[in-house]
């Protein structure tokens, strides 16, 4: 008997029972002569099979047949045969082979299963909120072309599909994902802002800000509402308060950060919830109405004549700007004579009024393109007037005095870290830095003071417990600063003393019912001593006369305590060393949480509140690019989920 051959080539060659030295091919039942040597069979398999779906299957077969080759020549040669030693395999004259079709790419493979075409569908929309495409890119042609040559087999889905039922369902899974870390956190903070979109249609943003359970600060855009009415303080309340029911977040909320609009501010004292102002707003606020960046000459008083200089310098470089930015020529002759000088090639920015570190960004390109930019006015027929040595001095100190207020508001703006903390101290070293500032032109000088007066006068009693207590108390417990960064020792005693109060809140309900047991006691005391003593008189002589005095007594002791407890804990806090200024608080805390117990939670919950409303802001400029020209017909309901779904999807 002829031994077992389990090589895969078996599956596709029959042996002749009647024959042993003849094999057939399964495929083509071409009949080969086989001598038992180590020749391989691919020629034949390649040559004869390469294009149907069945050589496809036996590609991975081939590559093992390592123990027997066939060599195949056309049905009609004759045999071939070799020495002895290496054996000979020769090729039987068959019935010529049928000619197989060739197979289309659908019937080659199979349709993608059901789980892969959802998988593709949901890319699609991840792809449109996440580069905020719009819906009607699966309608355009060229990419069309691009998913059929990928893949043929896969078919986009349709604009009403993505809008009425792809987009929801990864609103609604990305949302339920949120919700459930979001249920986990004890300690919340919100900001909140308004934007008008290209159709004039308000929308009003809410972003939540909070630690999870790692103790890693998260943030997440909850909703971009529709505003239906005039944003009076009772309506926008209103829309607050669906938001966080919605959210079930009612008792979580340590503060809300907004702009000052008056409107806004009264909607969340309706609310009964902490407000703070937005420090960023406040400094814009500041710095524009020092540079005057926003006012005509008339507004400005005739004896005021700093101020006015102040406008007109702005106004040139604005003039200057904006001449380039609308003239080819111009623009074409800066670039020649920036390559004539083996400078960078580089175009002046424009400011906008509203915005004072737009107004810092172009008077800073324009004092590196000084030198072209001179020249080249020269040669310009239509150039407006250029900056005088003593102007071009001013714009330098404008600079110069400026910077220390955009590198405030970078810090303060982050997401990253806690940044509440952080705006007594900031706000300290900005007055100072520009305090010590060597201003060179009279202008320069004046406005450094007016810098310092405007900034002072928005920032005066930041350090104080009214109106808002929040910066101090986020300030003395970042391990970073301490009492250190206060100004005022008074200011620095009180916020201490505010938080111990804290403290003893948040233990008072975590301990033992004290009060009641010792009442117990003392009672049962009390009861044992008047039966020994006093067992015959009259219930009424019994009557204990300072019974008033019981509970107030043992309130008072309980108090004792837990203010002892308090204060040991933050004395403790305090005797810990100082944090380097840029290593992260919230380590500091997860390291220390078991040892500081109750002021871990405290500080948590001062910790998650950021310094500004620029969060909302961010979202506002992506929004920008949703509801689009490409897009304005998107309706409120959508714009919700793709903003929502762009700020939120996990990168």
């Amino acid at each position: 008997m002829y031994k077992k051959n389990r090589s895969g080539v078996w599956n596709y060659m029959d042996k002749d029972p009647n024959s042993p030295r003849q094999i057939q091919c399964k495929l083509c039942k071409l009949k080969i002569k086989y001598t038992n040597n180590t020749s391989n069979i691919w020629d034949h398999l390649r040559r004869k099979h390469s294009t149907a779906l069945e050589a496809n299957k036996l590609a991975t077969q081939i590559e093992e047949l390592d123990d027997i080759n066939v060599s195949n020549e056309p049905s009609t040669s004759t045999a071939v045969t070799h020495s002895h030693e290496q054996h000979t395999v020769q090729i039987i004259p068959g019935p010529p082979p049928k000619r197989q079709k060739q197979l289309t790419l659908m019937n080659r493979f199979s349709l993608p299963p059901e789980s892969k075409v959802d998988q593709f569908y949901k890319a699609v929309v991840q792809m449109i909120a996440e580069d905020m495409q719009p819906l009607s890119i699966v309608e355009n042609s060229g990419f069309q072309k691009l998913i059929n040559l990928l893949d043929s087999r896969y078919k986009l889905p349709s604009r009403k599909l993505i809008g009425t039922t792809l987009i929801p369902n990864l609103y609604e899974s990305t949302r339920h994902k949120i919700e459930t870390i979001l249920s986990q956190a004890k300690y919340v903070s919100l900001t909140s802002d308004v934007w008008t979109s290209l159709n004039t249609i308000s929308f009003r943003t809410v972003t939540v800000h909070f630690f999870d359970i790692d103790l890693n600060l998260k943030t997440y855009v909850l909703t971009t509402r529709k505003l239906e009415s005039n944003h009076t303080a009772q309506y926008l309340s209103e829309v607050l308060t669906d938001v966080i029911k919605e959210w079930n977040i009612e008792d979580k909320i340590v503060a809300i950060v907004t702009n000052s609009g008056a409107n806004i501010k009264a909607a969340i004292r309706l609310l009964g919830l902490n407000h703070i102002p937005c420090a960023a707003h406040k400094l814009n606020n500041a710095v524009k109405n020092a540079l005057r960046s926003d006012f005509d000459e008339s507004d400005i008083e005739t004896d005021h004549t700093e101020d006015v200089e102040i406008m007109k310098l702005v106004k040139m470089c604005r003039s200057i700007v904006g001449h380039f930015k609308h003239s080819e020529v111009s623009t074409r002759a800066l670039h020649e004579k920036q390559k004539q000088l083996n400078s960078p090639i580089l175009k002046l920015k424009q400011d906008m009024p509203i915005r004072w570190n737009s107004t810092l960004t172009m008077m800073e390109r324009l004092l590196i393109v000084k030198e072209p930019l001179m020249l080249v006015s020269m040669s310009l027929s239509r150039c407006p007037k250029m900056p005088s040595n003593d102007q071009w001095e001013s714009i330098n100190d404008f600079v110069i005095l400026l910077k220390p207020f955009e590198s405030l508001t970078i810090q303060i703006s982050s997401e990253q870290r806690p940044t509440l903390a952080k705006v007594i101290p900031l706000l300290r070293g900005l007055l100072l830095s520009v305090n010590n500032k060597n201003s060179v032109t009279y202008t320069g000088k004046f406005l450094k003071k007016k810098l310092i007066e405007e900034t002072t006068k928005r920032f005066n009693d930041i350090e104080e417990m009214y109106p808002s207590h929040l910066y101090s108390k986020a300030t003395i417990l970042d391990p970073r600063f301490k009492k250190a960064a206060f100004i005022s020792n008074e200011n620095a005693n009180t916020a201490e003393q505010e938080v111990q109060k804290e403290i003893v809140d948040y233990i008072k309900p975590n301990a033992p019912e004290r009060n009641i047991l010792e009442q117990s006691v003392h009672h049962t005391t009390l009861t044992t001593a008047e039966q020994l003593e006093h067992s015959s008189q009259p219930v009424s002589l019994q009557e204990n006369l300072l019974t008033y005095l019981e509970a107030t007594v043992t309130t008072l002791r309980s108090q004792t305590t837990y203010s002892s407890t308090a204060a040991t804990l933050f004395k403790q806090y305090m005797n810990i060393e100082f944090l380097n200024i840029q290593d992260d608080p919230i380590l500091f805390w997860k390291n220390n949480r078991q040892m500081l117990g109750a002021l871990y939670e405290v500080a948590l919950k001062y910790s998650c509140i950021p310094a500004t409303s620029v969060p909302s802001e961010r979202v506002f400029s992506k929004a920008g690019q949703i509801v689009s020209a490409r897009r304005n017909r998107l309706l409120p309901d959508n714009v919700d989920k793709l903003i929502f779904l762009n700020a939120n999807l996990e990168r």
